[in-house]
């Protein structure tokens, strides 16, 4: 038995975690080798249409050849992506002018609510909450004509303004943020009112130093799920110039299928930059917030 267990823990689990890992790493480690191709063996590869040379030669189907070592490595594809297309730069200031108003502003209103929520005492504090888990809950595709209404209401359906206002009222962050001060010994918030402390003295000398894990957490998950928007982007935004990246990566490859792998790395070095730095913040807010 104990033979048995050993052989499990120290062999099995390993050897069968690392090749699901490289299972899911796979398309990463594809992406990132191929960005230093070629174009013309880019387009060898992940071309499916057939040639004049193809029909000559009797054949009637041609299959996409994946390749993860490229025959000529280089930095083409970079340069070409970075230098000589300033569609793609303009486009990834967009999407940092759609990303960093959420993160800043749904900041400041998740931890002032879930403060609300946690410390102060009032009626009806729970009925409400539970209301933002319903919310939270809802798909965005349930969300989304409700949003589209309120933006033509307010006269805002086709700017940023339709995409950043209902990504800082996001009850997610006042959700992961509330569970987090529910952790809190509440004999600090006692023994500071004793002294004389106020809500707002609570909040910054007691809360907020507290909550650095939980802050990074939220950061990090508002940022991928905003960086990486589609829906919103395609129904708000109807000028090409004014779109975020995230729309753009998926008509790269109409043109040139060259450059699809080297503006892939791009796109992709601030979330991974981001989770490889804050990767114990992310899992310390996590567990501290009780999300499963």
């Amino acid at each position: 038995m104990n033979f048995r267990r050993t052989f499990k823990n120290k062999i099995l689990d390993p050897v069968i975690l690392t090749i699901v890992g490289l299972l899911f790493l796979a398309p990463l480690i594809i992406t990132f080798t191929n960005s230093f191709m070629t174009e013309s063996e880019i387009a060898m590869n992940y071309t499916s249409r057939l040639t004049v040379f193809d029909v000559a030669n009797g054949i009637e189907q041609k299959f996409q050849r994946i390749s993860l070592i490229p025959r000529e490595a280089g930095v083409w594809q970079y340069l070409d992506v970075l230098i000589n297309q300033p569609a793609f730069l303009i486009l990834l200031t967009n999407s940092i002018q759609l990303t960093v108003p959420v993160l800043a502003g749904n900041l400041i209103i998740s931890l002032l609510t879930a403060f609300g929520f946690t410390v102060c005492t009032w009626r009806f504090k729970e009925a409400l909450f539970s209301i933002y888990i319903v919310v939270m809950l809802m798909p965005l595709q349930a969300v989304l004509v409700p949003n589209y209404i309120i933006a033509d209401i307010l006269g805002i359906k086709e700017s940023y303004l339709a995409i950043i206002l209902p990504g800082i009222f996001s009850p997610f962050g006042v959700f992961l943020m509330r569970q987090s001060m529910k952790a809190l010994p509440v004999a600090y918030f006692e023994a500071a009112r004793i002294d004389g402390a106020g809500n707002w003295y609570i909040f910054r000398h007691i809360v907020l130093p507290q909550m650095k894990s939980p802050v990074a957490a939220l950061l990090m998950l508002m940022f991928i799920e905003y960086w990486n928007l589609v829906e919103q982007a395609v129904i708000f935004i109807k000028e090409y110039t004014r779109e975020p990246l995230s729309v753009y990566l998926s008509r790269i490859s109409e043109g040139r299928i060259g450059l699809v792998f080297a503006a892939s790395c791009v796109y992709m070095f601030l979330p991974f930059w981001f989770l490889t730095v804050g990767q114990k913040n992310l899992e310390r807010g996590i567990e501290l917030s009780g999300v499963k």
